[in-house]
């Protein structure tokens, strides 16, 4: 959804020319954005008229076998039902206060849809920290218990070499 004006997704968004819509809208799109991008990664041919996007006659895209996955991320409870409906998986913060709450509602939402729920994903990001990537942690723990299925570890400049590798000797035991 890009994230509200005062994310820095918000200046990616006017860097490409475009409006920094309400979160309602940017949450609407997302999901017609899933529905448009299924539709052209199966080869369906046939027209989509949504709210924010139209496509007459899609033509030019190789269906895609197997598709890859939509993976919707966001931090509340409306980005996660977007996910379990229109998504293969969400994404969203490690330590965010509503984890639980969160990874229920897309799981939910996922099963309402009728697809497998086998083949939904829960991915969560945190910094390069010693909490995660010791597998005797706390928190590692506390992702073990909401069933995330991935850790995505962010690091910031200057990159660190050592700091990189480090980490690496940890994950790997």
């Amino acid at each position: 959804a890009g994230g509200s004006k005062q994310t820095p997704y918000a200046r990616e968004q006017e860097a490409l020319g475009l409006t920094v819509e309400r979160d309602g809208v940017r949450a609407e799109r997302v999901a017609e954005a899933a529905q448009v991008l299924r539709r052209l990664w199966s080869g369906d041919a046939s027209g989509f008229a949504g709210t924010h996007y139209r496509l007459d006659r899609p033509a030019g895209y190789l269906r895609a076998d197997p598709p890859p996955p939509i993976v919707i991320g966001g931090f509340g409870p409306r980005m996660a039902a977007i996910a379990g409906t229109h998504g293969d998986g969400f994404n969203t913060q490690a330590r965010h206060p509503q984890l639980a709450d969160l990874a229920r509602i897309a799981r939910d939402a996922h099963a309402a849809s009728g697809r497998d729920s086998a083949r939904f994903s829960l991915s969560v990001f945190a910094g390069l920290a010693p909490a995660w990537l010791r597998s005797d942690s706390e928190s590692r723990a506390t992702l073990t218990r909401h069933q995330v299925d991935r850790l995505i570890l962010l690091i910031q400049p200057p990159y660190d070499a050592s700091q990189i590798r480090a980490a690496g000797r940890l994950l790997t035991g």
